[in-house]
């Protein structure tokens, strides 16, 4: 497994047969980088949403893409998420309901916000009062992961499509 600071390096080598086309080149490339990461943003959003029976709504805050210069970069928060976001959460006699989930133990409290969130006291002390979440970091890793292989073969892919594009004179 590797960790989600890795640089991810594209195999280019096929640019070169078309080295007489410097310009076109550039563009297409630099299109086909930008649309290779919002896939992977798109492809890991979903996946990981349908793993943990999640809204992609509340993922898109985790998931950001930049562009910089002649660089298309993801970033991706792996920080544990409040299971508020999960749905709406309803209060019973034992815990809190949210979507598909129950937390025993648990309460809802909008304590600084505009939203309800779910608390659990962890003991009797008065700062023991904690957030309910749960952890992606380890299912965002092995998604992201799983889509490394892909990744040269869909930048191909959009490449070629890009360079078609541009020498069609549909600019």
């Amino acid at each position: 497994m590797t960790s989600l600071n890795t640089n991810m390096e594209l195999d280019t080598r096929f640019l070169a047969r078309l080295s007489y086309l410097p310009d076109e080149l550039a563009k297409a490339a630099k299109q086909a980088m930008i649309k290779t990461n919002r896939w992977l943003r798109a492809a890991s959003m979903a996946d990981l949403g349908y793993e943990l029976s999640i809204d992609t709504k509340a993922m898109t805050t985790r998931f950001r893409t930049y562009k910089n210069g002649g660089m298309s970069k993801l970033w991706v928060g792996v920080r544990s998420l409040g299971v508020h976001r999960l749905g709406k959460p309803v209060q019973n006699g034992k815990g809190v309901q949210v979507g598909s989930r129950f937390y025993d133990d648990a309460f809802i409290s909008p304590m600084d916000s505009d939203q309800l969130l779910v608390f659990r006291r962890e003991s009797k002390g008065r700062g023991s009062i904690k957030l309910v979440s749960l952890e992606i970091s380890e299912e965002t890793e092995e998604i992201i992961d799983s889509y490394l292989p892909d990744l040269n073969r869909k930048f191909e892919e959009f490449f070629h499509r890009e360079f078609q594009f541009i020498l069609s004179g549909a600019k």
